[in-house]
């Protein structure tokens, strides 16, 4: 949902920023994929354990989850911060897009952790069997990056940079959400 609004509001400044959008969202689509494992594993053996009626173990399981998140998430972060250029310029961008995707991707990087906290917790969630509390707060998170977007890149004439930057606050915050109700169960 963050990739819709940031193209349905980038879409609106231009051709260049629109497709270095879609360039960098290419790139952040293949690490966020590639790291579902976390939903769905966590998922998985958190409910295994408290079906067993075992919750100290289940609480390991998402303490491990959220650790990981966080050990996978950095290192993504900081290669994808610090080398957007060559791997935007590597999904063939060039000229304005390359500027704009990197651009795009650089800030975008900040959140890949705070992504990656978010799916643990989910799977923590789910796999307690509350459904209704993840979508609460990815909706929220959602309608969120959509005001701070329309502010930043229409009120504050800020473009790409905007654009990412707003999506990555929402990220940010949704991630701290996301700690604090997982915190009590692990």
């Amino acid at each position: 949902m963050y990739v819709l609004v940031d193209t349905a509001i980038v879409g609106r400044l231009g051709t260049a920023q629109l497709a270095g959008l879609a360039v960098a969202a290419t790139v952040l689509s293949f690490v966020v994929a590639g790291s579902n494992f976390l939903t769905y594993g966590t998922t998985e053996r958190v409910a295994r354990r408290l079906g067993a009626g075992n919750d100290a173990d289940a609480a390991n399981v998402g303490v491990q989850a959220m650790w990981l998140s966080v050990l996978v998430g950095v290192p993504a972060a900081l290669v994808l911060g610090l080398l957007a250029r060559p791997i935007c310029a590597l999904f063939g961008a060039d000229a304005d897009v390359l500027d704009h995707a990197s651009t795009y991707l650089s800030i975008s990087a900040i959140g890949i952790p705070f992504i990656l906290v978010t799916l643990a917790a989910q799977g923590v969630l789910r796999g307690a069997s509350d459904y209704i509390s993840p979508l609460r707060v990815l909706v929220a998170a959602n309608v969120v990056n959509l005001v701070l977007e329309i502010v930043l890149v229409f009120g504050f004439d800020t473009g790409v940079a905007g654009s990412a930057w707003s999506t990555t606050v929402s990220q940010a915050g949704a991630a701290v959400v996301f700690v604090a109700m997982v915190r009590p169960r692990v």
